[in-house]
């Protein structure tokens, strides 16, 4: 199964963590990208990544991330 890394991303663009999960696909990761940012209170976005490529982001209703 692929490894995605997950980065809570706070309104300036900064992220100070990171969570690495296994996922089945792009579209499992991007619905696990919102389970982490309900998790981070302060991240309006969660930016995914496997390994160099970047698979998306998911953003809190109403963030201009």
């Amino acid at each position: 199964m692929p490894l995605f890394s997950f980065y809570p991303c706070r309104e300036d663009g900064s992220s100070t963590a990171f969570e690495t999960f296994e996922q089945y696909s792009d579209d499992d990761a991007l619905e696990r990208a919102g389970q982490v940012l309900r998790e981070h209170a302060s991240a309006v976005e969660v930016v995914v990544w496997q390994g160099e490529r970047r698979v998306g982001a998911v953003q809190r209703l109403g963030a201009d991330a």
